[in-house]
């Protein structure tokens, strides 16, 4: 039950977090792997209901002394614990199209960055480039084979600067780092608390399995004593 209230809270936060949003919106571009941020949400509280009630039915099952609702339950942790190793596998597949495809495809976006007709890739990024104070994948320098960079003067999207002179953004006054460091920083604070739960979460079910096979073997044990 602990385990679910937790997915359940975590997927509470991934919908309504809005910096979080943006993030996976300049990620998912041109990316089967991962997933949007709404399909995270939904599947967290949808897993956190899930593990809830299999809470309760484990709840139950241990009060009743009940071997059909402690089997159900067994088997539903495995089912659970299966699906986490699942993610975990994903996730290890998932870093070779981080650490490599992800940022060149993004690179060859900002080929495309437009600095008069702004499309929805745009709007993302320049978000990004003012939440993270970045420019750029690595740098200001992603932006030099940009045709608007070179039909405007070698100006940079206004998003690169904290402030303007004459109402252009130049590389002098331009954020220095690239946004996937900045990215890179922030998911990583994200991910020790993820993986810190996550182990605390794995405990906890091989600790409610263990104790509901034992439970379930000692009702067995005082049916065939009776």
């Amino acid at each position: 039950m602990l385990s679910g209230g937790a997915f359940l809270s975590f997927g509470i936060l991934v919908l309504y977090k809005r910096d979080l949003h943006e993030l996976f919106a300049i990620l998912s571009y041109d990316s089967h792997l991962i997933p949007s941020i709404h399909i995270i949400g939904y599947v967290l509280i949808g897993m956190g209901i899930f593990i809830f009630i299999i809470g309760l039915i484990g709840c139950c099952g241990s009060v009743r002394e009940s071997r059909c609702l402690l089997g159900l339950y067994v088997f539903f942790i495995i089912l659970i614990m299966g699906g986490e190793l699942i993610v975990a596998m994903y996730t290890v597949l998932l870093s070779k199209e981080w650490d490599t495809r992800i940022p060149n495809t993004l690179k060859r976006r900002l080929l495309k960055y437009n600095y008069s007709i702004p499309q929805q890739f745009e709007y993302d990024l320049d978000i990004i480039h003012k939440q993270f104070a970045c420019c750029g994948i690595d740098g200001p320098s992603d932006f030099y084979n940009n045709i608007n960079y070179k039909i405007h003067d070698h100006h940079l999207p206004l998003s690169c600067c904290n402030r303007l002179l004459n109402g252009v953004c130049l590389e002098m006054d331009a954020y220095r780092f690239g946004c996937y460091k900045a990215i890179n920083e922030y998911i990583h604070l994200y991910s020790i608390l993820i993986v810190a739960i996550g182990i605390v979460i794995a405990l906890c079910e091989l600790t409610a399995l263990i104790l509901a096979v034992c439970v379930c073997r000692y009702t067995i044990d005082e049916d065939d004593f009776d």
